[in-house]
């Protein structure tokens, strides 16, 4: 399996992966899932292209054979921080493990372009997704920003007690 930078022709097939992984649209939906949490589509087309327009952001696509089973986002923040965002596994195959392995590509596409942090955000109710972060070596950098009710392209909320944790990982080696 490889990790690849998605094209036009890719967003299609991406945005039914995330929406299977996030929102149950047209599979059994794994554990990563929000359907109690959020309603309707995770993404779209239109979503994606604004993304990718004009190298905002790189989509990451991990595929067995032609088919995608994964994928992520890359956004630079500033010249050492990138936003990781939209990690995706087809809930098929969510217990394979590749999940850490589009993180570990993802983190390395990053860094080889001179990222030297990974922010991400994660829906506060989402414990066991921050924890498996954790595991990733995520740290809970303690920031707590406020659920975007207003914005529909993360979908219709279906609690009102939402928010999003901030968690980090160094890409840099420790000092030997």
């Amino acid at each position: 399996m490889n990790l690849t930078v998605a094209s036009r022709a890719d967003l299609d097939g991406v945005v039914t992966l995330v929406n299977d992984a996030y929102r149950g649209s047209s599979k059994q939906p794994g554990w990563t899932h929000e359907m109690t949490l959020l309603a309707g589509k995770r993404v779209d087309s239109a979503s994606l292209s604004a993304m990718i327009e004009k190298d905002r952001a790189t989509i990451l696509v991990m595929r067995d054979g032609r088919d995608g089973v994964g994928c992520v986002a890359l956004q630079p923040v500033d010249r050492v921080e990138w936003y990781l965002s939209m990690l995706a596994v087809d809930p098929d195959r969510q217990a394979d493990g590749l999940g850490k392995s589009i993180m570990a590509g993802a983190e390395k596409f990053a860094s080889e372009r001179g990222a030297q942090r990974i922010k991400i955000s994660v829906i506060n109710l989402r414990a066991s997704l921050i924890a498996w972060y954790e595991r990733q070596g995520y740290i809970r950098t303690g920031a707590v920003e406020p659920f975007p009710y207003e914005d529909p392209t993360v979908g219709r909320p279906l609690r009102d007690d939402l928010s999003l944790i901030t968690l980090t990982k160094s890409l840099q080696s420790p000092a030997a």
